[in-house]
C-alpha cells in the first residue's frame, strides 16, 4: 500500500503533468486568438468569459470543497452524498445562466458583447457537470482524471477553432469552440467518474438542506473572491477600453496557469487537512509547516522564473501586438508566491469548518481590491491593476495566517525549512508520511 506522502506527491504530479499537457494546448488557443483578434477582439473575449464565470459560484455555492470533506468524513454514504450535490448544482447552474443572461442586459454594453455573453452563459452548465465529477476525484485521490477533462477540452476546442478561424469565423464561432470543449470535457469526466464511484443520483431532502446550510459560508466566499478576483477586468473594461483589457488579459491568462501548481496541491491534502482537523489537530499543525515550506519552494522559484522570461513569454503567446503585457506579467509575477500561500490558508480553514473566517476575510479583500482599482485603474490602467492584485493577495495572506494562529496555534516560519529538507532526504521525500 502506498504510504501517504506517495498518494499527495502522485496525485499532485499526475495533475501537474495531466496540466502540462492541456496547458500545452491551452497556450496554443491563446496564441490562435491573440494573433487572429488583436488586443481589442481578444480583449471582448476576455471579458465575455469573466462576466459570465463571475455567475459560475452561483452554480458551484461551496458544494465542491464542503461535499470532498463530508464524502472524505463519511466513506460509506459518499456515493448518495455526491449524488446529490450533482443535481443541486445543476440546478444551481441553469439559474446562474439565466442570471447572466438577465444581468449583461441591464448593463450599457453593446448588442454584440450581450449576445456574445448570453450564449457563453451555457458554459456555466458543462462546468457545473465537469467540476460536479472532479469531487470523485478528488475524494479518491485521482485527480489525473480531471487533467485528462481538461485536456480533452482544449483538444477539441482547438480543433474547433481552426476549423471556424480558417474560415473566417469570428467572436460567436469562438465561444461556439469555448462551449463545444467544455460539455464534451463534461462527458469525459462522467465516464471517468463512473468507473471509481458509480453515483446514486437524488434529491434526498436531508442532505440537500444539511449541504446547503453547511455550504452557505463557502458559497459567500466564492462569490466575494469571484468578484474579487474579476472586478478589475470590469473596471478595466469601463475606464480603459476592450483594448487594455486585451493587454491585461494575455499577461493574466499567464498567471491563471502558473496558480494551478498550488490548486492541485492544495486540492491533493484537502482530504488529509479534513480528517487531520477532526481527529488529530497536532497532525494537522506540522502537515500545515511543512506545506508551507514545499508552497514557498514552489511559489519563488515559479515567480522568479516567470518575472525573468515575460517578455520571452508574452512574445511567443501573444505576439508583438502585446508587447505591453510584459510589464503586467512582471508585476503579476509576484502574486504568485503569495497566491500560492493563499490557497494552502484557505483549505486549512475550510478544513477547519471556519467558512466564515474566510468569508470576512473575501469581504474585507474585496472592499478594499474594488477601492484601490477605482483609484488606480483610471490613472495606471492595466499596470495597477496587477499592483492592486499583488497587495491585496498579500492582505489577504496575512489575515488569514491571523486567523489560522488563532485556531490552531501555529504559524509558519523559515525555521521549517531544515525540517522539511531534512525528512526529504531521510525519507526520499515522504514529507507527509504518518
Amino acid at each position: 500500500m502506498n504510504s501517504l506522502s506517495h498518494k499527495i506527491a502522485a496525485n499532485t504530479l499526475a495533475q501537474i503533468l495531466g496540466k502540462v499537457a492541456s496547458t500545452f494546448l491551452g497556450v496554443i488557443i491563446t496564441i490562435m486568438l491573440t494573433r487572429y483578434l488583436g488586443p481589442s477582439g481578444f480583449g471582448t473575449i476576455t471579458f465575455v468569459l469573466v462576466f459570465v464565470t463571475m455567475f459560475g459560484t452561483i452554480a458551484d455555492w461551496g458544494l465542491t470543497l464542503i461535499t470532498v470533506r463530508e464524502a472524505s468524513k463519511n466513506p460509506k454514504r459518499e456515493r448518495e452524498i455526491i449524488g446529490n450535490v450533482v443535481v443541486i448544482r445543476l440546478a444551481l447552474a441553469v439559474i446562474a445562466a439565466v442570471l447572466a443572461v438577465l444581468s449583461i442586459h441591464l448593463l450599457p454594453y453593446s448588442q454584440a458583447v450581450q449576445a456574445l455573453t448570453s450564449l457563453a452563459s451555457l458554459y456555466l452548465i458543462a462546468l457545473s457537470l465537469k467540476t460536479s465529477f472532479q469531487i470523485i476525484f478528488n475524494v479518491k485521490l485521482s485527480m489525473q482524471n480531471w487533467a485528462w477533462s481538461e485536456f480533452s477540452a482544449n483538444a477539441l476546442t482547438i480543433v474547433l477553432l481552426l476549423w471556424f478561424l480558417s474560415h473566417g469565423g469570428g467572436l460567436t464561432e469562438v465561444i461556439l469552440a469555448y462551449l463545444a470543449g467544455g460539455f464534451f470535457a463534461a462527458g469525459v469526466a462522467a465516464v471517468l467518474a463512473h468507473r471509481l464511484l458509480p453515483l446514486k443520483l437524488s434529491l434526498a431532502n436531508q442532505d440537500t438542506k444539511a449541504l446547503l446550510l453547511e455550504s452557505l459560508p463557502m458559497g459567500a466566499i466564492l462569490v466575494v473572491f469571484t468578484i474579487y478576483n474579476r472586478i478589475d477586468i470590469v473596471i478595466l473594461s469601463a475606464f480603459s477600453g476592450q483594448e487594455a483589457v486585451g493587454i491585461y488579459g494575455a499577461a493574466y491568462r499567464i498567471l491563471e496557469v502558473l496558480v494551478l501548481g498550488a490548486a492541485y496541491f492544495a486540492n491533493a491534502i484537502l482530504p488529509i487537512l479534513s480528517k487531520y482537523a477532526q481527529n488529530d489537530r497536532e497532525r494537522l499543525k506540522l502537515m500545515f509547516r511543512k506545506s508551507y515550506v514545499v508552497l514557498l519552494f514552489l511559489g519563488v522559484g515559479v515567480a522568479g522564473v516567470t518575472f525573468i522570461f515575460a517578455p520571452l513569454g508574452i512574445a511567443i503567446i501573444a505576439g508583438p501586438e502585446f508587447a505591453a503585457s510584459v510589464g503586467a506579467l512582471q508585476i503579476l509575477s509576484l502574486v504568485l508566491v503569495v497566491a500560492y500561500f493563499n490557497h494552502l490558508n484557505g483549505y486549512t480553514l475550510i478544513a477547519l469548518g471556519k467558512q466564515w473566517y474566510s468569508l470576512a476575510v473575501a469581504i474585507v479583500a474585496l472592499v478594499v481590491n474594488v477601492v484601490l482599482n477605482l483609484i488606480f485603474i483610471p490613472i495606471y490602467s492595466y499596470n495597477g491593476a496587477a499592483v492592486i492584485t499583488f497587495l491585496t493577495e498579500g492582505l489577504i495572506v496575512i489575515m488569514s495566517l491571523i486567523l489560522i494562529k488563532k485556531e490552531l496555534n501555529v504559524l509558519p516560519s523559515l525555521r521549517d525549512i531544515p525540517l522539511v529538507v531534512k525528512e526529504i532526504i531521510k525519507k526520499h521525500g515522504k514529507i507527509f508520511e504518518d
